[in-house]
């Protein structure tokens, strides 16, 4: 049956940078951050003063720092009863949260923890309020940041609030392979952090004109060829600032649509191997670019660029913008070893707010936007497509005759929303309403 109303809630985008207003608006930014200067335990904080059953939160390390702004609000909400998880990498020492953690009686385990696994507990996402029944209270935060002294105080990242209740309940099942147990008490018998977890959750979630596609590593082979077709999927822009970059199906998947066209421009913490072959500056002349693409290494007055996420067309609205975001940096350890996360978010909307802050790092590393695609206006076009991309079904507004073609310009049909797509293959296909075209993607 069509469902009458799928509502993707807000989705809200912070950076621990500032962004430069005046670029933004010279290079026609429609949507800022929804804030910068923003510290993720101060933020964190926030929530957790807000939360009303439960706070599950998955972090590779936390210190000290952080209990100047959690130590509160977790101690308020414990008086109200709500319930905590915790979740970290067997790297986290820190006596004073174990203590603290301690006297609260909250219980947290590592991934060394039942099954154990083979890399870092690497995820950065808190859940809160997902596990009662209520669905208009869940909230998942996921991060580039640690809660530690540097990430906190000094380093460049992202955090992103989703009120996403199908959202919240797949990072919750997650969660639960992690704990062992949907309860209060970690099950030793099925905690697991190894390849091979158990893959029980939606990888694509459809919402109101935005939806999500979401991966964690250890990576399913078929999910990291997913992941290297949002990089493929660029038209005309592909922008990133990466912590990390080593691994080489990214970078020639980057290749390829870079020498078809795509606009590349990247920021890079460190001299990576990408860096050095996309910049001949490596040993290796093997790997070296025919030509280089404009990528730079970070210029930030204090801390290391942490940020790991991917721009597609952000400047195209009606060529499925998206970001993909998380706390995996492009390399090996990333996708085979390490616990992570990986969110991709197709939204034209949040591709504007992450094409500020990259705009902003990429001017301060030394690079310009002249000769930067111009912007179509798209205030005045009608026609709206949602989900996209869309699985199950598809709708259109205005409600009117449409027609469907194939990515070779063959007429598929001619349809009247909602239009279900069980009879259509997975693939891109071409909407047109009127003078109106539009690029749809629908997933298997």
């Amino acid at each position: 049956m069509f469902p009458s109303f799928i509502f993707a809630q807000r989705i809200e985008v912070y950076f621990s940078k500032d962004v430069d207003t005046a670029l933004c608006d010279s290079l026609g930014i429609e949507y800022l951050p929804d804030g910068c200067d923003v510290r993720l335990d101060s933020l964190l904080a926030v929530y957790i003063a807000e939360a009303e059953s439960s706070v599950d939160m998955c972090v590779y390390n936390f210190d000290d720092t952080a209990l100047v702004f959690l130590s509160p609000a977790i101690r308020d909400a414990l008086v109200r009863g709500v319930r905590f998880r915790i979740v970290t990498d067997d790297g986290f020492v820190n006596e004073a949260v174990i203590d603290s953690l301690e006297a609260w009686g909250i219980t947290w385990i590592n991934n060394s923890f039942g099954l154990g696994g083979s890399g870092y507990m690497h995820c950065k996402f808190f859940i809160i309020d997902g596990r009662d029944e209520e669905i208009l209270n869940d909230i998942v935060i996921i991060s580039s940041s640690n809660l530690t002294v540097q990430n906190l105080r000094n380093d460049a990242n992202n955090t992103i609030v989703l009120y996403w209740s199908e959202l919240t309940d797949a990072f919750e099942s997650q969660f639960n392979i992690y704990w062992g147990s949907p309860s209060d008490t970690p099950n030793p018998d099925s905690a697991t952090f190894r390849s091979g977890f158990p893959d029980i959750i939606p990888h694509a979630i459809d919402g109101e004109e935005t939806s999500v596609n979401l991966f964690f590593s250890p990576q399913y082979i078929e999910y990291e060829d997913s992941i290297l077709k949002a990089f493929a999927s660029a038209d005309l822009q592909s922008f990133f600032c990466i912590n990390r970059f080593t691994r080489d199906r990214v970078e020639d998947t980057l290749r390829s649509i870079f020498y078809n066209g795509v606009n590349l421009k990247g920021v890079f913490d460190q001299n990576e191997i990408a860096y050095e072959n996309m910049t001949h500056t490596g040993a290796d002349s093997t790997t070296f670019w025919n030509i280089s693409p404009e990528v730079f290494i970070d210029n930030l007055e204090s801390g290391k660029l942490h940020h790991k996420y991917l721009i597609v067309d952000c400047n195209f609205p009606a060529l499925d913008p998206l970001v993909l975001v998380g706390s995996m940096n492009w390399s090996a350890n990333g996708f085979y070893n390490n616990n992570e996360c990986v969110l991709i978010i197709h939204s034209y909307e949040v591709a504007q707010k992450f094409f500020a802050e990259f705009a902003t790092r990429y001017v301060e590393a030394g690079g310009s936007f002249v000769g930067i695609e111009e912007k179509p206006v798209h205030r005045n076009e009608t026609m709206r497509i949602y989900p996209n991309p869309a699985r199950n079904w598809l709708n259109v507004f205005p409600t009117g005759h449409i027609k469907i073609y194939d990515i070779r310009g063959q007429w598929v049909g001619d349809f009247c929303p909602p239009i279900m797509l069980c009879n259509l293959p997975a693939g891109e296909y071409i909407v047109r309403q009127g003078h109106e075209n539009r690029k749809i993607i629908i997933l298997p």
